[in-house]
């Protein structure tokens, strides 16, 4: 009779494979008995439609890819923001953001060319900071070429 009930609450349609809160919720609306929760969750578990179908929840926290700086000047991350009110200086501004301080720089650019944005780089980080360990960017072109 139990595997019954747990089918009815859980496989059927009416059940709509829930999970296991919810299926413990509808079963104990009707029915108690010694065990309940523990055979509401085996049965749960067991089903091969949402073992099959559910993903498991995401775990939270830091992701395994995130590298956090330990110094100053060690994690550049470099972004173009376009496009920007045309000026003399162009319409794009290549950020660069210093990931252990939250420093950002900015600056104009007219010419996006992997070339200029190389230049620009040695000019406004390079020169003064020295060389990150780790550069990040959206794998833009002008970040993967050769240049760099």
């Amino acid at each position: 009779m139990i595997q019954e009930v747990l089918q009815n609450c859980h496989d059927s349609l009416e059940g709509g494979h829930q999970g296991i809160a919810r299926t413990f919720y509808r079963v104990k609306l009707d029915y108690y008995w010694v065990g309940l929760y523990a055979d509401v969750a085996r049965h749960v578990r067991s089903c091969p439609d949402c073992s099959s179908s559910k993903s498991r929840p995401k775990l939270r926290g830091y992701s395994p890819g995130n590298i956090l700086a330990e110094r100053p000047f060690q994690i550049v991350s470099m972004d173009f923001v376009i496009p920007l009110p045309k000026s003399r200086r162009g319409n794009t501004a290549l950020f660069v953001h210093f990931a252990f301080t939250g420093f950002v720089m900015g600056k104009a650019m007219a010419n996006t060319t992997a070339l200029q944005v190389a230049q620009v780089f040695e000019e406004c980080v390079y020169r003064r900071f020295g060389a990150p360990s780790l550069i990040r960017h959206d794998r833009d072109p002008r970040f993967m070429s050769d240049v760099f």
